[in-house]
């Protein structure tokens, strides 16, 4: 039997390696389960060599067809992954050890697992087309061989045929796999459904086997009253399939028009027209049920036109039309897209993209390929770049970015495991928590009931569920230390006051906040604490009483008039602010950048005139000894009368178009860039310092919103100082 195997592989592939097959053979010839571990009796319920006919039938290269069959003696114990590297090449190593990958993935999944996030996460780990051929085809021997020797069953393992392999089996293209992995999955889950549909359906079929030849001689005498040269023939949908539309529709199988449909084969894509609209001018059609798969394929590359239509005895019945290549790649799917020409392996050079967006690129890749060698490199492709999968204790699958770390997926299973995360195991190893994860880990948590967020994780997380919980952990440590700083400069300043001997208590704190406008004691403890009120305002306010007369030594202090502020760049009319008289010269400072809305101070400077500083600037530090120089009873008029310059620091992905998606996001918040400046730009990420025109800290805010939603940012923050 192998001796025929090897003359087929030698007739699409000439340049074969011989020798290769030669040692696989006398692997085929030693090859019994007898040799291997007890456990493997049920395990390998399929013979290598019924693998190898099904890869042959897929045209696969030998390295392939190697792995399909080497793989039993893996999974049986008597061979190594080393043995193989040594005796059959690394190649054939590679494919095999991702196919070891596939089966441990099986079978420490639980049932329950999302389907979707499996199948991804089977077709992440192979790494290479070739393992999912090989995949499919032992699945597809083993779901033989139990049925044909009636072995006992897991039903996690037709619910993994139903669930797993007969879609991506599907997704490929590869619809004869598919077809019958799925009637066979449904004859070992459901056996009484399935005997009672296949009797009801081959009586149905001798009822009307004179109809379908009927039918077929119709259809091809009106190809020949045409002058169209083309094959009819009639097909029978496969039992799954029929059972899964009765129950979706709720109808019993004489209503079913599709139990049987008849295909035409023609020469050319026009032909394909021609037929569709003779069989259109000859049969009514029935409304709404034409598909054309030819304008817009289906995702795995399928191509067809498909209608329904009153047959010539009154019967509705389904007519797919398509070409011969397109029925090709319909019945076979990607390997359909590969051929050996003079001993290389290429690509049909009118194939369409089948399906993800990776066997796309596979294929593109593969078009006029020299040889097989060249084919088989650029097939070692990462399916899904942008994503990783694993595993939970429980065996559940969560899906991260690539390069996310157990700190993402402590967050990842769910706020509070991320928030007291100290530790991790995987694959039951401890590691750092900045590890990167790779697909098919299995990650535990370590948890501790006072351990709270570091701050270092910043540098290492990548998902921004992870981002947001720390940061959030910081702002509400920073938040909870500003008011502990609040209240005692409340304390202090009151005791010089004099109001401490009277007694400080939540009701009179309350009250000065009340006083300040702010809505409640902690605002107000929280504005003293980040500067945002000062000391000398919360005097001025609360305390007149310890005031010692700064507003006499600072002329222009008092309430009324306003002075005259220069902006960055001198644009525009002067702006007054209140408390400054219109004689006074005003500046901004260009080192906070302050805009309306925000708290300011001015900070005069002798025959220079008066700088206008957010409150918070650390500029303000190298004066803070100074009080005379303050002025802080100044505020912005209530209308903004010109634009203001701020500064932004955005941490962005090193891509051509992120200075062209940061300029279109500011001009569609309405704002304009006054400068760009670009730092450490052949890092990834970089940082861009970004000068922009802002009517105040609504807008300001309002625009860095726009900016952070960009998909190649990753921080936004302004600079004050």
């Amino acid at each position: 039997m192998w001796l025929d195997l090897v003359k087929k592989i030698l007739a699409y592939h000439p340049k074969a390696d011989k020798d290769l097959l030669d040692r696989l053979g006398r692997f085929l010839d030693g090859f019994t389960c007898g040799g291997c571990s007890p456990d493997c009796q049920d395990l390998i319920s399929y013979q290598p060599i019924e693998v190898a006919k099904v890869l042959v039938e897929l045209r696969m290269d030998p390295a392939s067809i190697a792995a399909g069959v080497l793989v039993a003696g893996l999974e049986g114990g008597v061979l190594t992954l080393d043995q193989v590297r040594t005796d059959y090449g690394g190649d054939v190593a590679f494919l095999a050890e991702g196919l070891s990958k596939i089966s441990h993935v099986s079978a420490r999944v639980k049932i329950e697992v999302n389907s979707e996030d499996l199948r991804r996460m089977i077709l992440a780990m192979a790494q290479d087309i070739r393992v999912i051929m090989v995949r499919l085809a032992i699945c597809l021997r083993r779901m033989h061989r139990i049925v044909a020797n009636r072995l006992p069953v897991d039903p996690k393992m037709t619910s993994e045929i139903l669930d797993i392999y007969a879609p991506i089996a599907h997704r490929l293209g590869i619809y004869w796999i598919k077809n019958e992995l799925e009637d066979l999955a449904f004859q070992l889950k459901d056996p009484e459904s399935f005997h009672v549909l296949k009797e009801r359906v081959a009586k149905r079929r001798k009822g009307g086997a004179d109809v379908v030849r009927k039918v077929i001689s119709h259809l091809r005498k009106m190809l020949k009253k045409h002058g169209i040269a083309g094959q009819v023939f009639g097909r029978e949908k496969h039992l799954y399939s029929i059972h899964t539309k009765l129950e979706s529709k709720g109808v019993v199988l004489e209503e079913l028009y599709d139990v049987i449909g008849y295909r035409i084969l023609v020469d050319n894509q026009a032909d394909c027209y021609r037929v569709l609209g003779m069989v259109h001018s000859e049969l009514r059609p029935i409304p709404g049920r034409f598909k054309d798969y030819i304008a817009l394929p289906k995702s795995n590359g399928y191509q067809s036109l498909h209608t329904v239509v009153f047959g010539p005895y009154g019967n509705r019945i389904e007519v797919q039309i398509r070409t011969e290549a397109m029925h090709e790649i319909a019945e076979s799917g990607v390997a359909a897209h590969w051929s050996y020409k003079g001993g290389g392996l290429s690509t049909r050079e009118d194939s369409q993209a089948t399906g993800y967006a990776w066997l796309k690129r596979v294929l593109e890749v593969h078009q006029g390929a020299d040889d097989s060698g060249q084919f088989l490199d650029n097939v070692k492709v990462d399916l899904f770049p942008e994503e990783i999968y694993l595993f939970t204790p429980e065996g559940d699958i969560i899906t991260l970015p690539r390069g996310a770390t157990p700190v993402d997926f402590a967050y990842a299973v769910h706020s509070e495991v991320g928030d007291h995360c100290q530790g991790a195991k995987v694959n039951g190893r401890l590691v750092p928590l900045k590890t990167p994860l790779a697909t098919g880990d299995s990650v535990v948590i370590l948890t501790g009931k006072n351990h709270e967020p570091n701050p270092a994780w910043l540098r290492f997380v990548v998902t921004g569920q992870a981002k947001y919980r720390i940061n959030r952990w910081i702002k509400q440590q920073n938040r909870e230390q500003a008011m502990v700083l609040g209240k005692e400069i409340l304390l202090r300043e009151a005791r010089k006051g004099g109001v401490l001997q009277q007694g400080i208590n939540d009701k009179k704190i309350r009250q000065w906040a009340t006083d300040f406008g702010l809505k409640n004691s902690e605002e107000l403890l929280l504005k003293l604490g980040t500067s945002v009120i000062t000391p000398s305002m919360l005097i001025r306010r609360l305390f007149p009483q310890a005031e010692s007369g700064r507003e006499e030594r600072l002329p222009g202090s008092g309430k009324g008039g306003g002075g005259k502020v220069k902006g960055g760049e001198g644009r525009g009319p002067p702006l007054k602010l209140a408390g400054l008289l219109p004689q006074m010269a005003v500046m901004v400072a260009r080192c906070c950048s302050p805009v309306p809305g925000d708290y300011i101070v001015g900070i005069v400077h002798t025959g220079k005139g008066i700088s206008i500083h957010a409150v918070g600037c650390p500029n303000l530090e190298a004066v803070a000894d100074q009080p005379e120089r303050w002025i802080e009873d100044i505020d912005w008029p209530e209308v903004a009368q010109k634009s203001h310059v701020a500064r932004l620091r955005i941490m962005a992905r090193n891509r051509k178009d992120v200075l062209s998606l940061v300029s279109h996001a500011v001009m569609g918040a309405k704002s304009t860039v006054v400068e760009m400046k670009m730092q450490d730009r052949d890092r990834d990420p970089f940082v861009l310092i970004c000068d922009v025109e802002v009517t105040g800290l609504e807008h300001l805010q309002a625009l860095s919103q726009a900016i952070s939603v960009l998909s190649v940012v990753l921080n936004v923050e302004r600079i004050k100082g």
